[in-house]
C-alpha cells in the first residue's frame, strides 16, 4: 500500500509541472480566448486525469512483476 501511494506521489509531482506546460502552450489560443478561466479549469482537470491513469497502468505492470518475484509487500 505504501509503495502504491509513494509512488503516485513522486510521479504526479514529477510530471504535472512538466505536462501543465507544454499542454498550455500547445492551447493558447483557446486559453487566451476564454475570459473566465474555465477552460483552463478543464483542461488542468483532464491533464491530471489522463495523468493519473498512466499511472495506474505503469504502477500495475511494475506490481505484477514484483508479484511474479515474490517481492511484494
Amino acid at each position: 500500500m505504501w509503495k502504491a501511494l509513494l509512488f503516485f506521489s513522486v510521479w504526479i509531482g514529477i510530471t504535472i509541472p512538466i505536462l501543465l506546460p507544454i499542454v498550455f502552450t500547445i492551447f493558447k489560443p483557446l486559453v487566451l480566448a476564454d475570459e473566465t478561466g474555465i477552460s483552463m479549469i478543464v483542461i488542468a482537470a483532464i491533464v491530471a486525469v489522463c495523468n493519473i491513469y498512466v499511472a495506474t497502468r505503469i504502477w500495475n505492470r511494475i506490481e505484477d512483476k514484483l508479484y511474479k518475484r515474490k517481492t511484494f509487500m
